[in-house]
């Protein structure tokens, strides 16, 4: 299965002299599964440290828009489903890291929204009103009086509703993954030019340093096929589910954090919105159905298709003078028959090495619960690592 040969000598690369460092476990990949498992993985006794070649979160982690959410926004059928209940409990979950009750301790992390709204036009709710207000949903979703409406939605006439979700500042996030484990992250490319498998797991190579590696996992998202394919392990496959989403800078200078579902067909909200930002550097970050259908559009018609919407779904704010830009984000997951949505967060270990997705950023503890249940006991338990000067950034949102 692994089909790279080890180096000629394991002390002398390339007419340099190695410095060999044993750890339990590499990952490959600094988005929030990286992040997350090396905060908690570290805590557990592993001996771990992080490969990312360019900045934490610079792919999908980034492009999440930061919502912790419950699912429901996958149940407008007005039908309970594998994607809705696989992360029902992820908010409450979420909160006990917040309130620094679990073994990732997130106290201290600022929200960008301490809860979550969904709204439509009352006449297009139709048979989603029951279920909304059905015992199943009881703690998950509450119908608000209009005397209890964010100011956001001065003007608007219709239906609005409470969800127990929230934002989080992504970036943020990442930082306080990481804090004091800084030493722990390489900035580095790991490939077959660096990358061996031997007898009993890897060898990573950066600079002067060659890593042996008893465990390898894998958090690289859209550079997890290459990885895979590297090591020549046949038995995963992957695929790709891209956005084009869109952000705004409106002149309005309100903030929202909400599902529009005025009108849905699909199982889907119309659009999801998160802000970012105050007064003359306040943007709208926008996706749901319109990201997911834009990949059919050039950036053009993406971006009056979104001012459109914006226009139709959301009358009561003005959109003159708004700017707009666009971005495709490649979702990397695992293959899924007919190229679906996967319900889970994903782990699959072969040998000595794991794959992980967690497909949404809400899942990243389930994930990480996942990953613990594969590996073996720490044998370099609380080791410490040497200090170097190829550590990671945090990177920054696209606008």
């Amino acid at each position: 299965m692994h089909n790279i040969e080890p180096p000629p000598d394991r002390d002398q690369v390339d007419g340099l002299t190695q410095d060999q460092t044993d750890v339990d476990i590499a990952i490959v990949g600094g988005g929030i599964a990286g992040c997350w498992l090396l905060r908690l993985l570290s805590k557990k006794g592993y001996r771990v440290v992080l490969f990312e070649e360019r900045e934490l979160g610079c792919d999908q982690t980034l492009a999440s828009q930061g919502m912790i959410h419950g699912g429901l926004k996958y149940a407008l059928s007005g039908i309970l489903n594998g994607s809705s209940e696989a992360i029902a409990g992820m908010p409450a979950r979420w909160r006990s890291c917040l309130a620094g009750d679990d073994d990732i301790n997130l106290e201290g992390l600022p929200l960008l929204a301490d809860t979550y709204h969904m709204f439509a036009e009352r006449s297009t709710l139709g048979r989603l009103t029951t279920f909304f207000a059905s015992k199943a949903l009881r703690g998950r979703i509450d119908r608000l009086d209009p005397n209890e409406w964010p100011s956001e939605f001065s003007g608007f006439n219709g239906t609005v509703y409470d969800l127990n979700d929230f934002v989080v500042d992504v970036p943020a996030l990442l930082a306080h993954l990481v804090s004091g484990l800084e030493h722990c992250t390489y900035q580095q490319r790991v490939d077959a030019t660096n990358l061996v498998a031997t007898a009993d797991g890897y060898q990573i190579k950066t600079g002067k340093t060659t890593f042996k590696v008893r465990t390898l996992v894998s958090c690289a998202g859209s550079g997890s096929r290459e990885l895979i394919e590297t090591l020549g392990i046949d038995e995963l496959q992957t695929q790709s589910r891209p956005l084009k989403q869109v952000v705004v800078r409106p002149k309005h200078g309100v903030k929202m954090n909400a599902h529009c579902v005025t009108g849905v067909t699909d199982n889907e909200p119309r659009l999801t919105i998160t802000s970012y930002g105050e007064g003359a550097d306040l943007v709208w970050y926008v996706g749901g159905l319109l990201a997911t259908t834009g990949v059919q559009r050039s950036d053009a018609a993406q971006i009056e298709f979104a001012r459109r919407e914006l226009v139709h779904c959301i009358p009561w704010l003005d959109w003159r003078g708004a700017d707009y830009t666009t971005f495709q984000v490649d979702r990397a997951e695992p293959l899924q028959r007919g190229g679906v949505r996967p319900d889970e967060a994903y782990v699959a270990k072969i040998d000595n090495f794991v794959q992980c997705f967690p497909t949404k950023l809400t899942l990243a503890p389930d994930l990480g619960d996942q990953v613990l249940r594969e590996l073996p006991p720490a044998y370099q338990k609380f080791a410490t690592l040497p200090t170097h000067q190829q550590t990671v950034n945090v990177g920054t949102f696209r606008w």
